[in-house]
């Protein structure tokens, strides 16, 4: 594909992302400050990350700080160790930039999929619009508290780039960097398997083995064996904290069938929401039956044609959005900016709603079955912040799980665009 932006507008864009970094280095509760700390906590203390009681540290500055409980690999905290001797408000900004580049490219990946639709530059920046419009609050949240699944769903679909090109070393290197950085793509792998890239499933394991076991050279065997032993406590998915979640703000199919077919309160507001009264044993495995409908809805788009390697880009993309966008609901422990993670079905969605506009004359004129579940999916995500609706109405759209229904809502549009429906408008054919 031709440049897309000349050198001035890059330019312009980076400064955008530098002053877009900035404008969030003042969130000093943000979660990067729990994985800095982490690493300080293994390195100078050779203490426990994954107990709220090590969890303490003294800053360069001298000044006491509490950090909840760190949950992710040992070698995520210990490679991030350099960049807590740097200034705390120069790392803050460091790590946000990332996140900024890492959108940015996550964009351009995605255009890779689409080179015949995206192909004209007036087409991609309109769908990046609407894409970035459509999931704007998932990014300022992430943005916010500091998290990681802006990276995760850059690496995890740029493995799935990397091993079309016939690159699976280096695709296997991008999944397994996510899988340390955060459990869940880990299930990423299966799909490498039944879409017959064995080689990439194979370099994964690999790499993430060496990840694993890497910290040894800085901590010592023993001591990377106990912060292993720790960490599989934390994720091992059946954790109690795993089955019964009541925090308020967690809006997984767990978080969400309990709220409404049991008595269990939440965490923090009180209402009325039950629809039904089941016990806390049968609503577990209603809820895990319904992780395994989702899980098997997977073949709506695979066509059950297992152990088959394809080569249509666009319906890589479809299969992958939908593991990517199910990611939050079916996995424990799920807050809002996990629901990114929807961000590549919106991408999607966006390149239909873009051509079929510009094609049929106006958005107005899209089939209302997919319309309407796209304008409650937006309502029900994005305008339901504090900023918009008030303190006490965005405590009730927590009680209610309210974005769970948005991404349900999103889910029904996203099944309807099967990719023989995205279609250039000059050539009607890609």
């Amino acid at each position: 594909m031709k440049e897309l932006l000349t050198l001035k507008q890059n330019l312009l864009i980076f400064l955008f992302l530098i002053l877009l970094s900035i404008g969030f280095t003042t969130q000093q509760a943000a979660d990067y400050r729990i994985y800095v700390a982490a690493g300080r906590v293994m390195i100078d203390d050779k203490a426990n990350p994954y107990a709220d009681e090590d969890m303490v540290e003294t800053e360069p500055d001298g000044i006491v700080t509490p950090h909840a409980q760190y949950r992710y690999a040992p070698i995520f905290g210990i490679a991030l160790y350099p960049i807590s001797l740097l200034p705390k408000q120069l790392y803050i900004f460091l790590w946000l930039f990332l996140n900024a580049f890492l959108l940015l490219k996550t964009l351009l990946l995605f255009r890779n999929f689409f080179p015949k639709l995206l192909e004209s530059k007036k087409t991609f920046l309109g769908v990046c619009g609407i894409s970035l419009i459509m999931c704007i609050r998932l990014i300022g949240q992430n943005f916010e508290l500091g998290q990681t699944t802006i990276i995760l769903v850059f690496l995890s679909f740029y493995s799935l780039y990397l091993s079309k090109q016939n690159k699976p070393i280096l695709g296997g290197l991008m999944l397994s960097l996510a899988i340390i950085t955060k459990i869940m793509p880990l299930v990423l792998m299966a799909y490498f398997v039944y879409r017959k890239d064995f080689k990439t499933t194979v370099y994964t394991i690999a790499w993430t083995v060496f990840f694993v076991f890497l910290p040894i050279i800085f901590v010592g065997y023993e001591y990377n064996n106990f912060l292993i032993q720790e960490w599989y406590g934390i994720i091992n998915p059946m954790n109690k904290e795993y089955t019964l979640e009541t925090k308020t703000g967690i809006y997984n199919l767990s978080a969400f069938i309990y709220a409404y077919f049991t008595e269990m309160p939440d965490q923090k507001i009180t209402g009325n929401r039950s629809l039904a009264s089941l016990s806390y044993e049968f609503a577990g495995t209603i809820t895990n039956v319904v992780r395994g409908l989702f899980i098997l809805f997977t073949l709506y788009f695979t066509r059950w044609n297992p152990f088959k390697s394809i080569d249509d880009y666009k319906h890589l993309f479809w299969e992958f959005g939908y593991i990517s966008l199910a990611f939050p609901l079916i996995f424990p422990a799920q807050n809002k900016y996990s629901f990114y993670y929807m961000f590549p079905a919106i991408f999607y969605l966006s390149i239909y709603i873009y051509t079929q506009s510009k094609s049929l004359g106006s958005w107005k004129k899209i089939k209302p079955s997919i319309l309407i579940p796209l304008a409650l999916y937006f309502i029900l995500t994005n305008l339901t912040s504090s900023n918009i609706i008030g303190k006490a109405l965005y405590d009730q759209t927590q009680y209610f799980k309210i974005i769970t229904f948005g991404a349900i809502a999103l889910l029904i549009a996203y099944i309807q665009v099967k990719p023989s429906m995205l279609k250039p408008k000059a050539t009607n054919k890609q």
